[in-house]
Formats: structure tokens, C-alpha cells, sequence
């Protein structure tokens, strides 16, 4: 079963503007726009939480705001290949508030519910990475 079903789009989108989304296209150009979304979700949380055990929920077991979010993507997506220079200012919103999101979480700045990381055993994998924005200095004289 797919993460994103028909009856997830009634919540975002009129059944109207998601046809004229579609017209003259099959399933396959929204497949693709729905790829594209659960892809950018994964890329952007896979370091620190279990991506597999969270899209391979179903049903009621999905995260709802997972959900939503990856659906602002794909619409986001579909306006995009559609009409390209007129989409609507709550859509580029919307996707900008997924991506704002997403990145604050990646980094640890906002906590969420997510399914952490884990080894073998079941200890939780922090994903901790230290990095600076600063070249290192050499203090060898």
C-alpha cells in the first residue's frame, strides 16, 4: 500500500483542482509528484529518525503531520510541472512551512514524535555530527 492514498488529498485540495492538476496526465505524474515529496521528507529526517518504519506505515499508524507535510511537497510539485508561474501564495506557503520545519528538526532545534534511530540492540542512535563553519588553524610553529 502507498503512503499517500486518493482520500489524503480531500483534506488540502478541492477534488476540482486536483483534476485540473491532472488533466491530460495518468496516475504516473502524480506518483511521481508523491515520490518527490517522500523522498524530500526522507532526505531531510534521515540521519536522525527511522525513515523505513515511518513510511512504511499505514492507515491510522501514519503520522498525520508527516502526512500533511509530504502532501505540501507533492502539491507542490504538481503546481509546479502544471503552472509554474501561477501558483498560489498558500501552496508556496504551505511547502515553504514544510521545509522550514523539516530543517529545524533535522538540526535538533524542534522536537517531534518520530521513531528515532536505533542499533541493533534498541539503543537510540543520536546522530550527533560535530561540524563548524570555520576552516581549522594550523598552530604549528
Amino acid at each position: 500500500m502507498a503512503f499517500i492514498t486518493d482520500e489524503d488529498y480531500t483534506v488540502l485540495i478541492r477534488t476540482e483542482i486536483k483534476n485540473i492538476l491532472l488533466d491530460n496526465y495518468s496516475d504516473t505524474k502524480l506518483k511521481t509528484a508523491e515520490n518527490m515529496g517522500i523522498a524530500q521528507v526522507k532526505k531531510r529526517l534521515a540521519g536522525r529518525y527511522d525513515v523505513a518504519k515511518i513510511f512504511s506505515a499505514e492507515g491510522d499508524e501514519r503520522d498525520s503531520y508527516i502526512v500533511m507535510i509530504t502532501l505540501d511537497c507533492a502539491l507542490y510539485h504538481l503546481y509546479t510541472a502544471t503552472v509554474p508561474n501561477k501558483i498560489p501564495t498558500i501552496r508556496a506557503e504551505r511547502y515553504q512551512d514544510a521545509l522550514d520545519w523539516l530543517k529545524s528538526v533535522a538540526k535538533g532545534e524542534e522536537t517531534t514524535d518520530l521513531p528515532l534511530l536505533e542499533d541493533e540492540s534498541g539503543n537510540n542512535l543520536l546522530g550527533i555530527k560535530i561540524a563548524s563553519k570555520y576552516q581549522p588553524s594550523n598552530n604549528r610553529w
